[in-house]
Parts: structure tokens; C-alpha cells; sequence
């Protein structure tokens, strides 16, 4: 799939539905996606917070820190890939944690948090 100048080869292209292409192929242009390790993009997945969090810090190219800890209660069970952007967008005001201070990188992401997030995200944009 091309779209905007991006090659696509994800292995279930044939799974992201034709309204979504050019999106898709635009983020992976820009690098705020770039898949899962099976060379799959799951387009039907629901998306957790701790993928939600990298995407949303690769859009705003946040610097990040290497072997970043977080300040959340749950900093153990945040997976290393998602530890140095959860701790950017959580600095800058983007999100923050779930009751008791945890983060929880895995469960999926709401509505309601996706949409507090990307309106946090485009505030730090202007």
C-alpha cells in the first residue's frame, strides 16, 4: 500500500479498512507508528495506554530519556518500549494515572481518555 509518498508492508494490509489507508501510511511516515514485531499492524486491536502513550510522543517528537522510570505506583509492569514516552506525555500534562496512581499500560484506552489526550496533545502543539 502507498499512500503520501509512504510505503506500507504491513503483513494484514488487506485488514485496514480503505478509509483508514492514507491515515495509516501517513503515520507511518511519520513514525508514530510502526507496527507490532510480527510485521502486523492489527487494525481491529483495541489500542492500550502504553501504545497510546508512544504515538501520541512520537506525534509531539518528544525528547525521551533512555532507562526512564516513571512516578506512577505501577512503573514495574510498564513495558521498557513505552517507559521514556508514558514519563514524557505524563511531564508535559498529556495524561496522567488511573486511581492509586497506576498507570496501566495494558488495559485499553477509553473514549474518554483518548479524547482528554489528543485534545491535551493539541494544545501543546499551538
Amino acid at each position: 500500500m502507498e499512500e503520501q509518498g509512504a510505503i506500507v508492508t504491513f503483513t494484514d494490509n488487506d485488514q485496514i479498512g480503505k478509509w483508514a489507508k492514507q491515515a495509516v501510511a501517513q503515520a507511518v511516515q511519520t513514525e508514530m507508528i510502526n507496527g507490532y514485531e510480527d510485521g502486523s499492524f492489527r487494525p481491529n486491536a483495541h489500542i492500550t495506554r502504553a501504545e497510546m502513550a508512544v504515538m501520541i510522543a512520537r506525534a509531539l517528537k518528544l525528547p525521551l530519556k533512555a532507562n526512564s522510570v516513571t512516578v506512577f505506583a505501577d512503573d514495574e509492569v510498564i513495558p521498557q518500549w513505552a517507559k521514556s514516552s508514558v514519563e514524557a506525555i505524563r511531564a508535559i500534562g498529556i495524561s496522567s494515572g488511573r486511581e492509586g496512581n497506576k498507570f496501566v499500560p495494558s488495559e485499553t484506552a477509553t473514549r474518554a481518555e483518548a479524547a482528554v489526550m489528543l485534545l491535551r496533545m493539541l494544545e501543546k502543539k499551538e
